[in-house]
């Protein structure tokens, strides 16, 4: 291959002059600055919840392999709508995401969000709220 024919690309450069360079008002009325923060949405402050003492993320690993049964019923099986609405107290919760059902009753002290947003999804399908 002949190197000959290839050219280097020229580079020209120019300092800017007083008129391309008016950084007097920053950000720019109407600018990208401004229209982006506009357009997209806050999210919702996370609020932080103080666990009780022995309810961390630690202790909720312990429980869960100490081989306890969390289910919470004695055979698995299929449950209706009507069926996991009957089950919404902070002493026996259950929910559904995405089709599946989950008794949340032993994780409620241990949700890092705090009991109350843990039973915003007892006995309803919360598939929204986790998603």
């Amino acid at each position: 291959m002949d190197s000959s024919n290839f050219a280097a690309p020229s580079i020209k450069f120019s300092l800017p002059t007083e008129e391309d360079n008016d950084i007097s008002v920053f950000p720019l009325p109407n600018g990208p600055q401004m229209v982006a923060p506009l357009q997209t949405r806050k999210k919702p402050r996370r609020v932080k919840v103080a666990l009780e003492p022995g309810h961390s993320p630690l202790d909720w690993a312990k429980l869960k392999n100490s081989g306890a049964d969390l289910r919470g019923v004695s055979s698995i099986g299929k449950y209706t709508l009507e069926d996991i609405k009957q089950h919404k107290s902070d002493t026996d919760a259950w929910c559904a995401i995405q089709g599946k059902v989950y008794n949340i009753t032993a994780y409620i002290n241990f949700h890092p969000g705090g009991k109350k947003e843990l039973m915003r999804a007892a006995g309803r399908d919360a598939t929204k709220l986790f998603s």
